[in-house]
């Protein structure tokens, strides 16, 4: 089921980069045609077929509900089997975004302010700065000033990442006890608030997903302890 779903997700991205980049197509049309020219499989077991279906299924629901985090996976250079798994991961464990028959496929993410959803104490606040100075996430000592803005989505605000997979470990560990919504990286990569160690590029979506399946590969003794920090903030 797995390879059968990358395989289509690889369909999807290649007609995506044809269709809709290079030839200007609809977004939904795009997502309608693939979806209606993929929709069988030429085989009669039931057990292959039920498999096909769910895969369609979730394909349709990550190009619709999740636009936001594939559109940049899909010009990134590359498109890993690990990349659509981590995708596929995310799409599960979210929550679902409604889709009215007034909302239009090929604009996912309104004009609304960017948001991650969350309402810190100052004392949980205090946590975090201690966190990313204690495992240096950032190129900066931080403040309670900085996490704020970075948290409250402040426009313009922009901090350098020192470290990217532990700043991917402090967002899922958030994520993970409910503290922050879902869609993060989408978030991160909308606003621009993180900032390659060097400065000279913002950190998208694709580069965070990657850099939390890359570390959740490898559990180190810092990811374990940004994760019991963060376990600390609802105490």
């Amino acid at each position: 089921m797995a390879e059968e779903f990358y395989t289509l997700l690889s369909k999807a991205r290649e007609l995506y980069l044809q269709e809709v980049i290079m030839d200007g197509k609809r977004y939904d049309r795009y997502v309608e045609d693939l979806v209606n020219s993929h929709r069988y499989i030429d085989c009669d077991k039931a057990g292959c077929q039920n498999c096909h279906e769910m895969n369609i299924h979730i394909v349709k629901g990550l190009l619709i509900d999740c636009a936001d985090l594939v559109k940049p996976l899909f010009t990134s250079d590359s498109f890993s089997f690990d990349e659509c798994m981590e995708l596929k991961r995310m799409y599960d464990t979210s929550g679902s975004l409604p889709i009215t028959d007034k909302q239009r496929v090929e604009e996912p993410i309104n004009d609304s302010p960017l948001s991650l959803g969350c309402n810190f104490s100052r004392e949980q606040m205090a946590g975090i700065v201690s966190c990313a100075n204690t495992y240096h996430l950032f190129c900066v000592s931080t403040c309670i000033e900085d996490m704020e803005a970075l948290f409250a989505c402040k426009e313009g605000f922009r901090i350098r990442v020192n470290n990217l997979r532990h700043v991917a470990i402090l967002f899922d560990a958030l994520l993970e006890n409910s503290l922050i919504q879902s869609r993060w990286q989408a978030v991160l990569d909308k606003g621009r608030f993180l900032l390659s160690k060097d400065g000279e590029r913002s950190v998208s979506a694709t580069s965070l997903s990657s850099a939390l399946s890359a570390v959740r590969k490898n559990r180190t003794s810092v990811a374990a302890g940004i994760r019991r920090a963060v376990e600390r903030l609802k105490e």
